[in-house]
């Protein structure tokens, strides 16, 4: 976003309260691409939600708006935060992306059909599934021979649409 010019970047969707590594890795993304675009960490752009619904979106980007200096984009941590955001956008009168350009991540099917459609981090959801369903199959039919629970990281790529 900042190859667009933008310099306020709020994120949404920091789980601190989680030990789920997916919100603590989102941060850590959002962190240093702050730092590769020499950004400063605002701390008052990062918002944790309780889950990540529309209408904690909705809810959190009210806040930002809200606050002393709003931000000229966003990244939310999932489509559907992403979508509460674009919606308090709308309502607030703001125009996407020429006011405020919002990102989410999943690449969820209702994303491509909004209107701007929203621009997302797809992760490879066939890779997800096929690497799920083989360590379920390891446990499963091997268990003795079954592997220790492991991360697995997979590929993704930006879908550039029209809210950026």
């Amino acid at each position: 976003m900042t190859g667009l010019g933008r310099r306020r970047i709020a994120a949404i969707g920091t789980q601190p309260r989680l030990r789920n590594g997916t919100a603590q890795l989102r941060t850590e993304g959002y962190l240093r691409a702050l730092d590769r675009a020499r950004l400063l960490h605002d701390q008052d752009f990062q918002r944790s939600v309780r889950a990540l619904h529309r209408a904690d979106g909705a809810r959190t980007m009210n806040e930002l708006l809200d606050g002393p200096t709003a931000p000229d984009a966003v990244f939310a941590f999932s489509d559907e935060l992403a979508l509460g955001a674009l919606h308090t956008a709308h309502q607030r009168g703001l125009r996407v992306p020429e006011d405020i350009a919002i990102v989410g991540f999943d690449d969820v099917e209702d994303g491509r059909y909004r209107n701007p459609p929203l621009t997302t981090v797809a992760p490879d959801k066939q890779q997800i599934a096929e690497r799920s369903l083989q360590c379920l199959a390891d446990r499963i039919y091997s268990p003795a021979n079954a592997t220790p629970p492991q991360e697995v990281t997979v590929s993704h790529r930006l879908m550039a649409r029209s809210t950026t």
